[in-house]
């Protein structure tokens, strides 16, 4: 009974450290690089297209719809600062979590980092994805895959069958 006791310990450290990484990696990028206002801006463009459906004149239309292009360009790029920044620190320590996971002595806290570090590099690459470029695309995926490609190689060399792997 006790080893099973021990076993949903393990479970629940894993699971707490898998999911709280990704979180506090959002959350704390967010706190030092804001989002977008995205509801300012939702209601912003509404009352533009209110106006715009009460505008009379046809140069009136054509000035309220440029201000909603404007507006709807600034979120943009808003958009594209805020997610960078999610990139540029989630993916990085992303990849240090499953480094750090791969030699970590307690087996509960190393799975945790690198399934957490998985997912903060996932979430990190998932919501900048539309804004990279091709080449920073691929070179991010490429990165990682050949990280555990190589740590996965050398780690699961590294353990005899009947041993356990040298901390």
């Amino acid at each position: 009974m006790e080893t099973v006791r021990e076993f949903v310990k393990q479970i629940a450290v894993w699971l707490g450290i898998m999911t709280l990484l990704p979180m506090s990696v959002w959350y704390g990028t967010s706190a030092f690089s804001p989002p977008p206002d995205w509801k300012e801006h939702a209601r912003t463009t509404a009352r533009l297209d209110e106006r715009i459906k009460e505008a009379k004149d046809g140069t009136e239309k054509e000035k309220l719809r440029a201000e909603k292009d404007q507006r709807v360009a600034e979120l943009d790029e808003a958009e594209r600062v805020y997610y960078g920044h999610m990139f540029w620190v989630a993916y990085p320590v992303g990849l240090v979590a499953v480094i750090v996971g791969t030699f970590f002595p307690v087996q509960a806290v190393g799975a945790g980092l690198m399934f957490g570090g998985l997912g903060s590099l996932t979430a990190g690459c998932y919501s900048y994805w539309d804004k990279m470029g091709g080449w920073l695309r691929f070179g991010s995926l490429v990165v990682a895959l050949v990280v555990v490609l190589l740590l996965g190689t050398w780690r699961i060399r590294a353990v005899s069958p009947g041993k356990s792997p040298a901390a």
